[in-house]
C-alpha cells in the first residue's frame, strides 16, 4: 500500500529523442548533477530565493557524465490516503559498464516520507543492469506506518464509502526480482517478496468492519517473463512493456495463509501527433482463495484508478485498465486526461460489469528534469475524488 511519491527510476536508454550518449556527454537518464547546479548558485548568485529560482531553471540542463552521478530532492507531495507531507530522497546513478554508453544506467533511492496525518515511511529502492544488459536484479525495501481506513472485503462491502474501520497499517516489506536476457528485450526470471502487516490503534466501535487477522505475514516466491521495449522507463514515447508472473505462499515459509496468484501487465506507448503521446495500460491479478487483507490485489490510489481512495475496494481478483494522452504544451510545461475502469471481485463468474469503477480526470505536468516530471493531477471516480501530487508518470 505505501508508496513513495517521490520515486525515481532509471532503466532505459533514451534512443531517440534526446542527444546521444557519448563518452564526454549525457542526458544521464532524465537526472543531472545536482551539485553543479548548486555549486553555480552559489558562487554566482545571491540571495536564496534567488539560488532556488536559479536551480530550478536548470535542473533538466544536458551534463557531463560522471562515475556516481547523484540527486537530492525534496519538497511537499499530496495523496488522498496521507494527506499532505514532506518527502526527500538520495538518488544515485551509475553504469556497470562506463565504457559502454548505450548500457542503461543503474540507479539506487534512499527516501523518507512524512505527512500531517501521522503517516511516515522510509526506503530505498535500487535496479542494476548488468553489462550487456544480461542480467537485471530490482530490490525495493520499505518500511511505513500508515493512519489507514478498511471498509471491508469486496465491492458490496466498499459500496458505502462512510462504512469504514479506522486504524494504522505497520507495513515491512522486501521485494527483489532477478531476470536474464533470453532474447533481445525478452527477460526471465524469479521474484521473491516478503511483507508483514500488521494493524494497530483499531477503532472496534460502532459495529463497523474488522480486518481478521490483525497480522499477516507473507513471503511469496515465484517465475516471471517480462517484454521490455521501451524507450525510457521513466516517461516512454515509445514500445511495449509486458509481464506475466505467477507466486505462491507456501505454508512452510511461515506465511499466516497459503495460496498462489498470478499477475500480467500490457503498456503501450505511442506518438499520436506532436509531443503528444498515448499511453495504455492494462492489468490482471488473480489469486486463489484464503488471500490474507493485507496482501490482496487493492484499488485506487496514484496509479491506477485515481480519484479512489487506495485499498477501499480489494478482493481476490482484480482488473483494471487505463488510457492516458500526454501532451506537452510549451517549453517545460504539459498536460494528461485519463480514463479508466476497475473491477475486484472473488471469481471469475462473479464478475459485474455493473460494478465497474470507473475513473477520469486531468493533470499538469513539470519537467524537473529531462522526462523526469513532477505532477499534479485529479482524479474522479464513482463517488469519490481526490488531487495526487508527486513525480514520475504513473506507468
Amino acid at each position: 500500500m505505501f508508496l513513495t511519491p517521490l520515486q525515481l527510476y532509471a532503466g532505459g536508454p533514451v534512443r531517440d529523442t534526446l542527444p546521444p550518449l557519448t563518452k564526454d556527454s549525457t542526458v544521464t537518464q532524465g537526472i543531472t548533477p545536482d551539485t553543479a547546479l548548486i555549486a553555480a548558485a552559489d558562487t554566482t548568485i545571491k540571495g536564496i530565493f534567488n539560488k532556488i529560482v536559479y536551480y530550478l531553471k536548470h535542473t533538466n540542463d544536458v551534463r557531463p557524465r560522471k562515475k556516481f552521478d547523484f540527486s537530492i530532492i525534496g519538497g511537499p507531495y499530496y495523496a488522498p490516503e496521507t494527506s499532505a507531507g514532506i518527502a526527500a530522497m538520495f538518488a544515485g546513478l551509475y553504469s556497470t559498464d562506463r565504457a559502454d554508453t548505450a548500457l542503461p544506467l543503474s540507479s539506487i533511492s534512499v527516501y523518507g516520507t512524512g505527512s500531517l496525518s501521522g503517516f511516515y515511511g522510509i526506503g530505498i529502492n535500487s535496479i542494476t543492469i548488468f553489462p550487456n544488459e544480461r542480467f537485471r536484479l530490482q530490490v525495493k525495501a520499505s518500511f511505513s506506518s500508515q493512519p489507514n481506513k478498511y471498509w471491508g472485503i469486496g465491492y458490496d462491502q466498499a459500496s458505502d464509502k462512510d462504512n469504514y474501520t479506522k486504524y494504522t497499517l505497520v507495513t515491512k516489506k522486501i521485494s527483489a526480482d532477478f531476470s536474464a536476457c533470453v532474447k533481445g528485450r525478452l527477460f526471465a526470471g524469479v521474484s521473491v517478496i516478503v511483507n508483514d502487516g500488521r494493524a494497530q490503534q483499531i477503532d472496534t466501535s460502532g459495529g463497523k468492519p474488522l480486518m481478521q487477522p490483525d497480522h499477516v505475514f507473507g513471503l511469496g516466491v515465484g517465475p516471471f517473463l517480462t517484454f521490455d521495449s521501451r524507450d525510457f522507463i521513466p516517461n516512454a514515447y515509445k514500445g511495449i512493456y509486458a509481464r506475466l508472473g505467477y507466486k505462491f505462499f507456501p505454508s512452510f515459509l511461515g506465511n499466516t495463509a497459503t495460496f498462489q496468484g498470478w499477475n500480467a501487465q500490457f503498456d503501450w506507448y505511442k506518438r499520436v501527433w506532436k509531443n503528444c503521446i498515448l499511453a495504455t495500460d492494462l492489468l490482471a491479478e488473480s489469486n486463489t482463495s484464503n488471500v490474507p487483507w493485507t496482501l490482496m490485489p487493492e484499488a485506487g490510489g496514484s496509479n491506477r484508478l485515481r480519484g479512489y481512495f487506495e485499498g477501499r475496494f480489494r478482493d481476490d481478483k482484480f482488473l483494471t485498465g487505463q488510457v492516458e494522452l500526454r501532451q506537452k504544451i510549451y517549453g517545460r510545461n504539459g498536460a494528461v486526461v485519463w480514463f479508466g475502469a476497475g473491477n475486484v471481485f472473488p471469481e471469475f463468474s462473479a464478475l459485474s460489469f455493473n460494478q465497474t469503477l470507473i475513473s477520469y480526470g486531468i493533470g499538469y505536468r513539470w519537467e524537473f528534469k529531462r522526462r523526469i516530471n513532477i505532477r499534479l493531477d485529479y482524479g474522479m471516480g464513482k463517488d469519490q475524488s481526490g488531487f495526487y501530487f508527486g513525480i514520475n508518470e504513473v506507468f
